[in-house]
């Protein structure tokens, strides 16, 4: 008599076995490399990001204009104020409005608190510039805070921006400056910063004012 043939019961077992194992392998390798697919995908999210607010904050910090106020001090000076944290000054905004009106531009930093613990945001406020014959920094910042159009440039920042200006020595050279306060002229450069560099932190921004461009090539 012919011999019956087949899978016996611990053959079938073992087969199974290994068809499972195959399985959670290969689900594995393709959740490891969804997840290097998203993680690409988010690096490259941020340095899209990162690029576009390089150019706008390049463009801003081109475009302070030459604008004279007296302040409550009586101390006469640009239309131009900064320190480490944050920068006022006048410019027109010509993605905003091609008149040629000329507004109070603020570039300040905020805290934010997330998952991830305490994170930094970049904000630009603005509203148009109305000339007054006593003017009062202290109360720009306060309007500008509670009657300003706001727009958030970045967030997310691992570490707060640096803001430097640099002054141009009647002696001559230069000199980094933490503070740009009632003074009659711009900045030859400013300067923004992080204060420590880490994955995703914005890049290193140095700009000329434009009005500072013909200063800077007459000082080399």
């Amino acid at each position: 008599m012919k011999r019956m043939t087949g899978f016996t019961l611990i053959e079938l077992l073992v087969a199974m076995s290994l068809a499972t194992l195959v399985s959670l392998l290969a689900y594995s390798g393709l959740q490891v490399a969804i997840g290097v697919w998203h993680a690409a995908d988010q690096r490259q999210r941020e340095m899209e990001n990162n690029y576009l607010v390089t150019a706008l904050l390049r463009r801003l910090l081109e475009s302070p204009e030459e604008v004279s106020v007296r302040d409550e001090e009586d101390v006469q000076q640009l239309a131009f104020r900064g320190d480490e944290e944050s920068l006022i000054f006048a410019a027109q905004l010509p993605a905003l409005d091609d008149t040629g009106k000329v507004y109070w531009v603020q570039l300040i930093q905020e805290k934010q608190l997330s998952t991830e613990g305490q994170r930094w945001q970049l904000l630009m406020r603005y509203m148009p510039l109305v000339e007054m014959r006593s003017f009062d920094w202290s109360l720009l910042v306060k309007d500008l805070a509670d009657y300003g159009e706001e727009k958030v440039l970045l967030e997310g920042q691992p570490r707060s921006l640096r803001f430097a200006y640099l002054e141009q020595l009647a002696e001559g050279g230069s000199e980094w400056q933490t503070e740009w306060l009632q003074l009659q002229r711009l900045p030859a450069l400013i300067r923004i910063t992080p204060a420590r560099r880490k994955q995703g932190a914005l890049a290193q921004v140095v700009v000329a004012p434009r009005n500072m461009a013909y200063a800077i090539l007459k000082g080399k």
